[in-house]
């Protein structure tokens, strides 16, 4: 049975990553996370690199600045992906990143608290992106990697924005605000979205929809039962803003 249109699928969740909860045991194959969807991102098992998933295809990419193709086995301890569907299909305006989350309340003004779902595509004047080193020892914290992340700067770039805004309410579960990851259009570098800006006066071809199904499976591995998580709220926002 396929899943509702829009609804989001989220495996694990983003306290059990700034615990440093990334192995094997508390992963899931990608092609069953493919099941749930079409558009997504998250990360992979050790916390190596970044995903995007577009158009039910899941890629890699890695902080050494290769980009792998995810063969069904690939194992994902954090993700979101929904079959996606907009309900609204028009262009933005993109001077930085704050401006996103602006249009996004702008579009969409009774969902403050509800998910988000978007993607963005166009020409862009410059992507700051990063990608994470895997774990150099199981159970190593996200906010430690984050310190070593591998940054690139973009320039005069095509391709497309996947993302979802989580409301204040899942703080914890999701990332609170917009989470983005991107890629090129030639399908050759992407990552996390740290900046990101088009040239003034070129609009951004913008799809969203808001998501009225949040489904939420938990890892069953022993070291995510008895784990205690951190809830750092800083510390999120600082790993994944």
């Amino acid at each position: 049975m396929s899943p509702p249109t829009n609804e989001i699928f989220q495996f694990s969740i983003i306290s059990a990553l700034m615990s440093g909860l990334a192995s094997k045991s508390s992963s899931i194959p990608i092609s069953t996370l493919l099941a749930h969807g079409s558009l997504g991102m998250g990360t992979f098992a050790s916390m190596d690199g970044e995903m995007v998933i577009l158009d039910s295809i899941a890629y890699q990419f890695h902080a050494d600045g290769s980009i792998d193709l995810c063969p069904p086995t690939q194992l994902v301890p954090f993700a979101l992906i929904t079959p996606f569907q907009p309900s609204l299909q028009t262009s933005i305006a993109l001077p930085n990143k704050a401006s996103l989350s602006k249009s996004l309340d702008r579009l969409f003004p009774e969902a403050k608290n509800a998910f988000v779902i978007f993607k963005a595509e166009g020409v862009f004047r410059r992507v700051k992106i990063r990608a994470i080193h895997k774990q150099r020892f199981e159970g190593e914290k996200l906010d430690v990697l984050v310190r070593e992340q591998a940054v690139r700067t973009l320039e005069n770039v095509r391709g497309t924005v996947v993302g979802f805004r989580s409301p204040a309410w899942s703080v914890g579960v999701s990332v609170v605000g917009v989470h983005a990851h991107f890629v090129d259009e030639g399908r050759k570098v992407g990552g996390h979205v740290l900046e990101i800006e088009a040239e003034d006066g070129t609009e951004i071809t913008f799809e969203g929809s808001v998501s009225g199904s949040f489904r939420l499976e938990l890892p069953q591995s022993k070291e995510f039962g008895e784990k205690e998580l951190d809830l750092d709220v800083l510390g999120i926002e600082k790993a994944e803003g």
